[in-house]
């Protein structure tokens, strides 16, 4: 065993923080097939992922930030927004490492420190030796004891040993349940430990690219003192070792029983996180997850808008994007691009009853009186029944009201459907202006009207 201190650089606190940013995507990605549902949300920001699985998981937090530049206040807007729809404040935790670009940002838009904790290494460099106390075996867990591998966690975790800084943390039973399913599904194995033939502790490991994660280490009360944690932890880095890990890494709470567990088994402090914490507003408490868009379109648009017999109506929408992305995503391949422009400008959607059928992007232009339909869709088993065109007419109500006199749309040159969609509607528009503007600004001939203007280039789906 290599009892050299290991040195920690700024390159391998990115390959550990990138790690600990795949794991909490990987479990909240999980946690949605879980669930089946789209209550959660997974966002990638600057190398880092932030994450929400459900009320008070251990998975709504942004980790990994700091080690791909600094993101940009439209990103963390974007991310800010999303944990405020679920009523639940932004916690990042950011390494010593990391770039303090970073830590400056946050605390600039609110966030306070609420915890620490320590990232410790060892190098694995040979092979690692099994050791266990007389009486006690620690091997991985079944399936069907799943259960009582849960049971040992919470109790564990419920009496936390005294020593050292506690946690700022707690979650209930449920909720620690699912996470542990959740984090089974994302390749996190989890290890039991028996003394005299008593499920006694408990423990996990994920390996990934030849780094090993060592997590869920708890006692039973009755069975602390006795070596547990110490045999558990020799039977996971043997493991590891074993799998082709160079390195295996723990986080711990600072001064605590764990961290002076590990430190005696070769570990070395790496460096600690910050835990920062920005509390949600009281002016953007959520709604209910599971609410439905029309709770959040709130103005009616005139005219074209208004209900038609089907029970279809056009409304403007201020909710968060993130709810709308399914439909923004039928319009656009590419999820950077549409990370880029996806807050921009106002939304129209259109809505049968509670729920969004369609919707349509409208943002200005630096050019007076010319605004842009830069993303639009139509739920896919309803295209062709007069939604799109209405949220066009909509779209065009809206521009002539507010003095407008061009309203450009960008469709692929190759799209024939969408081209023919929007020809049809710019006709519909020179019959009811009795005009036509100017042709479009663009590389490609367009048709236009007083109230459209048309170019070519992508991102709608009719």
């Amino acid at each position: 065993m290599n009892r050299l201190p290991l040195f920690c650089d700024v390159a391998m606190a990115r390959r550990i923080e990138g790690m600990e940013a795949q794991l909490m995507a990987a479990a909240a990605e999980a946690a949605c097939l879980r669930r089946a549902d789209d209550g959660g949300f997974v966002m990638r920001v600057a190398g880092g992922v932030a994450t929400f699985t459900e009320d008070g998981s251990p998975f709504n937090k942004i980790a990994g930030l700091g080690f791909d530049g600094v993101p940009d206040a439209a990103a963390l807007d974007r991310i800010e927004r999303a944990f405020a729809d679920h009523g639940a404040p932004v916690q990042a935790e950011v390494s010593t490492l990391a770039d303090p670009a970073v830590g400056a940002l946050l605390a600039e838009r609110g966030y306070r420190p609420a915890s620490f904790e320590n990232v410790l290494g060892l190098a694995l460099d040979g092979v690692q030796e099994r050791v266990a106390p007389s009486g006690i075996e620690v091997r991985v867990g079944r399936d069907e004891e799943f259960d009582a591998w849960l049971d040992v966690a919470a109790e564990g975790f419920a009496h936390p040993d005294d020593q050292g800084v506690p946690s700022h943390e707690e979650f209930p039973r449920q909720v620690l349940a699912n996470a542990e399913r959740d984090l089974a599904a994302a390749g996190v194995v989890h290890y039991i430990a028996l003394c005299d033939g008593t499920v006694a502790g408990g423990g996990s490991l994920r390996i990934a690219d030849g780094v090993a994660q060592l997590a869920g280490a708890a006692t039973a009360p009755a069975h602390r003192r006795r070596g547990v944690q110490a045999a558990l932890l020799s039977a996971r880095l043997a493991d590891a070792a074993s799998a082709g890990c160079d390195i295996a890494v723990v986080t711990t709470q600072p001064g605590s029983k764990s961290q002076q567990n590990v430190q005696r088994r070769g570990f070395h402090l790496l460096y600690p996180r910050a835990v920062l914490v920005k509390q949600a507003p009281p002016s953007e408490a959520a709604t209910h997850p599971d609410a439905p868009v029309a709770d959040h379109a709130t103005r009616t648009v005139r005219g074209p808008g208004a209900e038609t017999p089907d029970g279809v109506r056009v409304v403007q929408y201020d909710g968060s994007r993130e709810r709308l992305r399914p439909l923004f995503e039928l319009a656009e391949d590419s999820s950077t691009q549409l990370d880029s422009y996806i807050e921009d400008g106002r939304v129209l959607v259109a809505l049968r009853g509670t729920n969004a059928i369609g919707h349509l992007q409208l943002v200005a232009t630096d050019r007076a009186g010319t605004f842009e339909i830069k993303n639009m869709a139509v739920r896919e088993d309803l295209q062709r029944t007069g939604v799109g065109r209405r949220l066009v007419r909509c779209a065009i109500d809206l521009v002539s009201r507010e003095s407008g006199r061009r309203l450009l749309v960008a469709t692929a040159a190759a799209d024939i459907g969408n081209l023919r969609f929007y020809q049809l509607r710019d006709s519909v528009c020179r019959r009811s202006n009795g005009a036509s503007s100017p042709p479009a600004p663009a590389t490609h001939p367009a048709p236009s009207s007083t109230a459209s203007n048309y170019a070519t280039g992508s991102g709608s789906t009719t």
